[in-house]
């Protein structure tokens, strides 16, 4: 422990040093600003002086000419003085207030009336699609004249306070041609703005607003995910995937080739929340791991969280992948598919009335069985499905409704035995606009998850696991100003546990595992801020109850893990109560428009547990237990801190983020553990600590016809249980130091494109033989320290290329062709 610690501390040196020289850097480059003035003028025009002054400090001015005297005359002098020093000299002769804003200096007519008479009203609505209607989650709306600016949410609504007056206001996204409109602003006014997608792949497109976002927002380690840039990444068997698109993130390990399981800042794998419209999807993975079930071409965007969640978000304490579908083109018909070597994919939606409400279907079908029955002649049944649909319907200006529902499942039989697996989930959303400061989100979401080892096809003898889920809850945002968002909700949810029980012609077989209900509820709330244009907090708290409900039993272990008493709970008896804290804290300090450092705390719990003592990614004999008397909540402290870099020369984000995280109530097991048909599972499990700490670097450019993400990542991940490894610190198997992330897309032309991704990771570790003794003429191992060896390093590198085909891209019909080889 105490060269871990040891560790940890020059770990932080490290990046610490490596911080202060990029803030060594920008702080020169802020004094810039602030240069001694040498000034005289005798009887010259305000605007005049303004310019001299914005060309001898390099500090540009923004200012309303029909507000302030831009032609009263000055006459001034100073000797050596500060920028700010000067400006409180003009202000106080011209009747002005100044403030710097992001590098800009404001400038306002001094107000006669007391602050509290200044009339304010609001600017709302919805930033849309122009082609298809989908809302732009994340869209920048900017008031130049002010430089203050808010963003769209989750459905793309957006709400900014503003000092009556006439105004011009710019709307941009990435991707997307910029909307500039003039205003003239006396009252509360409702105004939805639809961007036009930029026509050509080869136009460079820079969007500071959405590059900024980065940089200026309060929030941090948080990635946001385009389906562009998910279908850029090379893909196995050219089938795009959302979650191996994580593979190009810094501090995201996959398993392995094959696998959709990761491992984020040294959690497990069950750690990791996967939403799609606020519906859990508890296990992600198709044909035994190649693919995922999220469809790339039904989906409208993705937020990925591993650092410091938003408040409204928890229930796993290592990340949060929150997908967003698309609600279906309002406009006109559209439809899209794809053919490819393992699947077949089917996309249509289109408007139900136009402008008013919409669908969307969207279909994946395997046909993958000509693959293994050249390997295996006893394939009967091999195949999965995907089935994602949503309608909405938008009732008047304030009211939205929306239903989703998503449904895939895998199925591998042999003549006698096989496996199968499906996830379903359904989604009823209600949005209301309460006005231009509140908006309400309203959601019932839920979620089923079966697995079943079909042992006996003959006799119908199979094994059943399955956990299902309803969660109601109610987010509601209020806009206070442009530099304060508050929100805050409540949900309430229900879940069923069956651990795994076998059945034969329908009938259940002893032993049985008794069957857990539990019950839910939370009360959130978040406040983000502005504090100056140097200072932003965004701080925030969770609490959540955790109940268990009957009918069920539990089993009291002694200190020995035998048993030795029984408890037994009615229907609707409730026992075993959790309650939790999270808070949730960011700082943010912008040291210029470019620049900027952050650091977070959060604290995270999670109280549903997957029990497997396989590490192979093909083994899914997957158990979830809840929290409950034998098993306690998990829980994570996280600390993170951050440097954030735009280089405009190049177009180029720089992030830089270092995270310390120390986990308690963790799960594993000692040698052999029985977790298939055990009546007494919990005597299985053991409970001890884990940590992890490491340092992100990454960098991003993401406008032109070249894009490129690069990242390195150091970290290492700790495990420690009394009763493992005798009671000795040793490596979790997703414990790979070192992890090296490339990808790169470039557009030759309007018709070629080409992709490459280079992964390297450290080996994982495993436990290796340390002897042989011999017994009865056979040689048996003799292992030592648990997981004290390393299997050799680790590199892919895949590549792409894409043929569009349509030489006219304005034709009604598009076609493309893509080649890729993955492990080149």
């Amino acid at each position: 422990m105490l060269k871990q610690g040891i560790n940890v501390l020059q770990h932080c040196r490290f990046l610490g040093s490596l911080i202060l020289l990029f803030f060594i850097l920008d702080f020169a480059q802020a004094q810039q600003t602030d240069a001694l003035l040498n000034l005289d003028f005798r009887e010259r025009p305000l605007e005049e002086v303004l310019n001299f002054i914005a060309q001898q400090s390099g500090v540009s001015f923004s200012y309303n000419p029909r507000k302030i005297p831009v032609d009263q005359k000055i006459t001034y002098s100073a000797r050596q003085k500060s920028l700010n020093q000067v400006m409180e000299d003009i202000a106080t002769i011209a009747d002005l207030s100044f403030e710097l804003v992001e590098g800009q200096m404001v400038i306002k007519p001094q107000n006669r009336v007391r602050r509290e008479a200044v009339q304010h009203v609001t600017l709302s609505g919805f930033i849309t699609d122009a082609n298809n209607g989908e809302a732009l989650i994340g869209a920048t709306v900017i008031v130049s004249s002010l430089q203050i600016g808010a963003t769209s949410n989750a459905f793309g609504f957006y709400s900014i306070t503003l000092p009556k007056g006439h105004y011009e206001i710019s709307y941009s996204f990435v991707g997307f041609k910029k909307s500039i409109q003039q205003i003239e602003l006396n009252q509360s006014l409702s105004l939805n703005s639809t961007l036009q997608p930029t026509p050509s792949v080869l136009e460079e497109i820079i969007v500071t607003s959405s590059i900024g976002q980065v940089i200026q927002e309060v929030q941090l380690s948080k990635t946001n995910l385009r389906p562009s840039t998910v279908s850029e990444k090379p893909a196995f068997f050219g089938e795009a995937d959302a979650i191996k698109a994580l593979e190009a993130m810094p501090g995201v390990k996959m398993h392995s080739d094959g696998s959709t399981f990761y491992y984020v800042r040294g959690g497990d794998r069950d750690q990791n929340l996967i939403l799609i419209d606020d519906a859990p999807i508890f296990n992600p993975s198709h044909l035994l791991g190649l693919f995922s079930t999220i469809i790339p071409e039904a989906v409208n965007d993705i937020s990925f969280y591993k650092g410091s969640m938003p408040a409204s978000l928890g229930g796993r304490i290592s990340s949060v992948m929150d997908v967003r579908t698309k609600k279906g083109n309002d406009q006109h018909f559209q439809a899209s598919g794809n053919v490819g070597l393992l699947s077949t994919k089917l996309t249509v939606e289109g408007p139900i009335k136009k402008d008013k409400s919409s669908y969307l279907l969207s279909s994946r079908l395997s046909r993958v069985k000509w693959l293994f029955r050249l390997t295996n002649d006893d394939v009967q049944k091999f195949h999965f499905y995907d089935l994602t649909g949503k309608v909405n319907f938008e009732l008047n200006d304030k009211n939205r409704l929306f239903l989703s529902f998503y449904n895939g499942s895998d199925n591998f039989f042999t003549s006698n035995n096989g496996i199968e697996w499906s996830n379903r989930t359904t989604t009823l959303r209600w949005n209301h606009v309460f006005n231009e400061k509140l908006f309400l989100n309203t959601t019932l979401a839920g979620g089923v998850y079966d697995y079943f080892l079909h042992t006996d096809i003959s006799t119908r003898t199979k094994w059943n696991s399955h956990l299902s889920n309803i969660n109601l809850k109610a987010d509601f945002s209020y806009f206070k100003n442009p530099n304060e968002e508050i929100d805050f909700g409540v949900a309430f949810g229900g879940y069923n546990f069956n651990p795994g029980n076998v059945s034969r012609n329908g009938f259940s077989v002893s032993p049985i595992v008794s069957v857990r209900n539990s019950n839910e509820f939370v009360l959130y709330g978040n406040h983000e801020m502005r504090l100056n244009n140097k200072w932003g907090i965004n701080y925030g708290l969770r609490f959540s109850t955790w109940t268990n409900e009957g009918d069920s039993f539990e089993f009291i272990f002694d200190d020995n893990r035998n048993p030795v008493d029984t408890l037994f709970y009615g229907k609707g008896e409730r026992y075993q109560r959790y309650e939790n804290v999270e808070p949730r804290l960011s700082l943010s300090y912008f040291i210029n428009d470019n620049a900027s450092i952050k650091t977070s705390y959060s604290r995270n719990i999670q109280n549903i547990h997957l029990i497997t003592n396989s590490v192979s990614p093909f083994s899914s004999f997957e158990v979830w237990l809840p929290s409950s008397i034998n098993i306690k909540p998990q829980i994570a402290n996280q600390l993170v801190l951050g440097y954030y870099r735009y280089f405009t020369s190049v177009g180029v984000t720089l992030e830089l983020e270092s995270f310390y995280k120390r986990m308690s109530n963790q799960i594993d097991y000692e040698a052999h553990a029985e977790t298939l048909l055990n009546p007494l599972l919990e005597r299985e499990l053991r409970f001890g600590k884990a940590s992890a700490y490491g340092s992100e670097i990454q960098f991003k450019k993401e406008e032109g016809r070249l894009r490129a993400w690069a990242g390195y990542t150091y970290s290492r991940a700790k495990r420690k249980f009394a009763n493992i490894n005798e009671g000795r610190t040793f490596n979790a198997f997703y414990d790979r130091p070192h992890q090296i992330n490339f990808m790169l897309s470039y557009d030759f032309n309007l018709r070629w494109s080409a992709g490459l991704n280079w992964n390297y990771y450290t080996g994982a570790p495993f436990s290796s033989p340390v002897s042989f003794y011999s017994y009865n003429g056979l040689e048996v191992p003799l292992y030592g320290q648990k997981n004290n060896d390393r299997l050799p390093d680790y590199h892919r590198l895949d590549l792409s290329a894409t043929l569009h085909l349509n030489k006219n891209t304005e034709s009604k019909f598009k076609h493309e062709l893509s080649f890729s080889i993955f492990n080149f």
